[in-house]
Parts: C-alpha cells; structure tokens; sequence
C-alpha cells in the first residue's frame, strides 16, 4: 500500500493521504484498481446529481465533458463541478470554453463551488487549466473509499443503549436538518430546512434512506446518517452529530445500522467519501482508501 505525506488544512482539517493497490482491489472487489475507481466516481457522481436536482432551487448543468450540480445555496460544499472527461481528440478550445461555461453557472447562480477531480480526470492537465482560470488548488483531498459486504470487521463496540432509527415523519426530518446544519458549520442562513425540503424523496425511502439516533428511548436525536444508492451501489452520506454529542458512539451505531441495511439486501459493496473527523471510524469498519480527490475552489 502507498503512504503519501500527511495534508493540513486548517479550515477542511486533514487526513493521511493512502490508496490501495490493484491486487487489493481484486481481491476485495474482483475489480482493478481503475475499475474500482471508476465505479466509486460513478456512483459518488449520481448521488450528488440526485442531492441537488431535489432541492428547491437545484439545478443540473451536463455538458461536453463535465457535470456541474448546483442546489442554490451560498455554501461551495452544496455546489459542485465534477471530474472532466473529455473524449480522446476533445480540441482545447473545446475544453476552455466548457470551464467558462461551468463558471458561467456557478456565478450566475451566485454561489461558490468546489470542482473535484479524480485521478481519471482526462485531460490529464486538468487542474493546470482550472488554476488558468484563477481557481485554487486546496491543501486537502478529499478521500474516497469502499468496503466490501459484509465487511471483514464487526466494527468498533458501541453503547447498546443507543437507539437507531429510520426517519418517519416530518420532525425526524426537521431534526436532522438541524443536526446537519449545527455539524457541518455552515453559515446561520445556509441549509436550515435540508431534509425537510426534500421531504417525498427522504421519506419514500428510494433511492434514499435517512437514520437517527439517541442515546435512550427519551432521548432527542443527536445523530444522523444516510444510505442513498447511485449506479446500483449504496452509499454512505450525510453522518453527521451534534458537537456536544461526538464521541458518543452514536455515529458508529447509524453506521452499523447502514452498514447491516446494505448487506441484507444483497449488496456486496458500499461506498463514501470521507471528511477527517471520521476518516479513522471508516477504516475501522473494514473501509479501504482507493483514492482521493483534488479540490479546486472557486474565487
């Protein structure tokens, strides 16, 4: 296995910077390591299409060689341009006038974005040209793993007092939008009716499933997280807990929970893309790191 140096990043935080190799792959997967990649980018692509094509405001915009999903708000991690795959032959006119056309979006929409890159992006100078057209390269990469089902660990132990719980009704909903907002530190006016915005589609439970959990049958909820499946394969989205509540153990029981929910129904991969904090709980419940990727943001 490749061990790259530790990336800091005091705004996004860190993590260790690892991908397995093909022979691992294979032999978790019955994939190479370029097919797992591709799997994993696919699916990550259609889950975030699908997040921000139901809110109210979304919008999708698909071009040549890129897919840009915007939801509106005034926060970059709600908006984003996904990888570049431009056909072999693509002129770079051609490509030039695609990455003004994503800008284009973003700006007339008024919201900042993130572009993310996966090592398939093609042109493979991609990046080069973002920075060209005066985006930053950010310190961290966001990192992108899989686990086969069911996983080769029983995870970490949890509190058995904690409860979990699928999403039922419009307060599950209403909680977990505040749950979400509070964790993720977004701007005060930034996303506060996530869930219940989208109420039909989280509440249907496809193509996506919404967990809670408290520590006690009285106990209000502190925790959340979300099984959504894209390109056949599930998804593990939206783990988030209140700050004070961290460490608890909640996060661990949601993820069991999805983890266990996947596996019931026959699925023999699941996917994530990891923030920092909970990088470590990943790898614990069996998770591999296939790659990473690079985050331009937009100024």
């Amino acid at each position: 296995m490749d061990t790259d140096p530790l990336i800091v990043n005091p705004q996004l935080g860190y993590c260790v910077q690892r991908r397995v190799t093909s022979d691992v792959t294979r032999k978790l997967f019955g994939l190479s390591w370029e097919e797992t990649v591709a799997r994993v980018h696919r699916h990550t692509v259609s889950v975030q299409m699908w997040l921000s094509s139901r809110a109210p405001q979304g919008a999708i915009l698909r071009g040549l060689g890129v897919t840009a999903t915007s939801t509106g708000i005034r926060e970059s991690l709600l908006n984003l341009a996904h990888d570049a795959s431009f056909p072999p032959g693509t002129p770079p006119e051609g490509i030039e006038a695609e990455i003004d056309r994503i800008m284009a979006f973003f700006h007339e929409r008024g919201v900042p974005f993130l572009w993310w890159l996966s090592p398939m992006a093609s042109p493979a100078d991609m990046g080069e040209r973002l920075i060209q057209h005066g985006m930053v390269l950010l310190d961290y990469r966001l990192p992108a793993l899989a686990a086969p089902l069911p996983v080769s660990t029983n995870g970490p132990v949890f509190d058995p007092g904690i409860e979990v719980w699928q999403a039922n009704g419009r307060a599950d909903l209403q909680a977990s939008s505040a749950i979400r907002h509070a964790a993720f530190h977004f701007p005060e006016d930034a996303a506060r009716t996530y869930f219940e915005d989208m109420e039909e589609d989280w509440l249907r439970s496809d193509p996506a499933r919404l967990f809670l959990a408290r520590l006690g049958r009285d106990g209000p909820p502190v925790a959340i997280g979300a099984l959504v499946m894209g390109e056949g394969l599930p998804g593990v989205y939206a783990m988030a807990s209140l700050p004070h509540w961290e460490g608890r153990g909640l996060g661990k029981a949601i993820l069991a929970r999805i983890l266990e929910t996947a596996r019931s129904e026959g699925h023999k991969m699941i996917i994530l893309t990891a923030g920092a904090r909970a990088y470590s709980l990943y790898r614990k419940f069996g998770f591999q790191h296939i790659f990473e990727y690079r985050l331009y943001e937009s100024h």
